[in-house]
């Protein structure tokens, strides 16, 4: 977060306390309505965050989740391509991998880091229809450190189109939020480890999980709740995210000048679905994959500082507290409950003046859906 709002947050929190709003229900239609889930269509067609920058480097080759395949040439130049030969549809690369070309598997296809089709054994045999079968290309844009994916562009436009159209998408949507990712710092960061976990439960209460302080002293009592108050935080939106900071117990016995991560804990929602954490000394960025009304995929990439990446039982005790405590046994467990409860034929869920964040992030959806 941009240090200026930080401050300005937090005096906001030392001066007039928690931020408040009136409480509100929403129908629980929309947590495991097919119906409702296809209007959501367009919030999926939205660009994602999908890595950072550094963790594909030169001749690297990263796969992603929904047959995505990223590749940075030697050169530096970073593509996205489908992860699939043009011969018969196989996986080219099923891990993070170096190489100097890609090559099927199966057939031995091979294509460069450029996404051409430079070899294939017995061409002969196909007639011709080989030429041409060059990887299909994916719109990527990478800003300040972090790359960003599109939903697959439409068949009939070209890759410089695609490509244009995503640019333009990218800086309409983070506008808002320009500042505060650029102070992030993600350039000089890396991934030391992620996980993605398949969750019976919408996409929309693992979001939710983040917009509010109001559950620390109860659901994460016995993990991080012991560096936090109870329910302190300021939240505002900007734009169709949202800021946030959320108040450790540091905040009334530090200076006034005390570095913002040393007294709260910032984060930026990033709308539709992302939510950046800055922790003390590293970052987590958490996506919610919606799969279907009551499936999603929760996705958490940590990052470290690319100079003390080193330090790995340092960070090996974080990831062990944040991922393994806190998000997998306490966030992503009580969203499966909340599905649960569903079942027991609950029509509305009730927000207090300390949740208001989540009537923002619904607010911010139901203007980019059709009545």
């Amino acid at each position: 977060m941009q240090r200026s709002h930080a401050l300005r947050l937090i005096d906001q929190l030392r001066t007039s306390g928690s931020s408040s709003a009136p409480a509100f229900e929403l129908a629980t239609d929309r947590y495991r309505s097919q119906a409702w889930f296809e209007r959501e269509a367009p919030l999926r067609a939205l660009p994602r965050i999908a890595t950072v920058a550094s963790a594909v480097a030169p001749g690297g080759c990263l796969p992603l989740a929904g047959g995505v395949l990223l590749v940075r040439d030697q050169a530096g130049a970073l593509r996205a391509f489908a992860n699939a030969c043009r011969h018969r549809g196989t996986r080219l690369v099923a891990s993070a991998c170096a190489a100097k070309a890609l090559v099927c598997p199966y057939h031995g296809w091979t294509y460069d880091l450029a996404g051409r089709l430079i070899h294939v054994p017995h061409a002969e045999v196909f007639d011709g229809k080989d030429a041409g079968r060059d990887l299909r290309a994916l719109p990527v844009v990478e800003r300040d450190g972090l790359v960003w994916l599109a939903a697959r562009p439409a068949t009939e436009q070209t890759p410089e189109d695609a490509l244009a159209a995503l640019v333009a998408e990218v800086d309409e949507l983070l506008a808002p939020l320009a500042t505060d990712l650029d102070a992030l710092g993600a350039q000089d960061l890396v991934v030391f480890r992620s996980s993605v976990t398949p969750r019976r439960c919408n996409w929309n209460f693992l979001v939710e999980a983040f917009l509010d302080g109001y559950h620390l002293r109860t659901l994460h009592r016995d993990s991080i709740y012991r560096f936090f108050l109870d329910a302190a935080s300021i939240a505002e939106p900007a734009g169709p995210h949202i800021r946030a900071i959320t108040a450790r117990r540091a905040l009334h016995t530090s200076p006034a000048d005390a570095e913002p991560r040393a007294v709260v804990t910032p984060s930026l929602f990033v709308f539709p679905a992302t939510t950046i954490v800055e922790h003390p000394d590293f970052l987590s960025i958490l996506t919610a994959h919606a799969r279907g009304p009551e499936q999603t995929e929760f996705e958490h990439v940590m990052l470290v500082p690319a100079a003390r990446v080193t330090e790995v039982e340092h960070w090996d005790k974080s990831w062990d507290l944040i991922e393994g405590e806190v998000f997998q046994r306490e966030d992503q467990w009580v969203c499966e409950e909340m599905q649960h409860g569903l079942d027991a034929g609950t029509e509305t869920l009730l927000f207090g003046g300390l949740e208001h964040g989540v009537r923002w992030f619904h607010d911010a959806i139901a203007a980019r859906l059709t009545p």
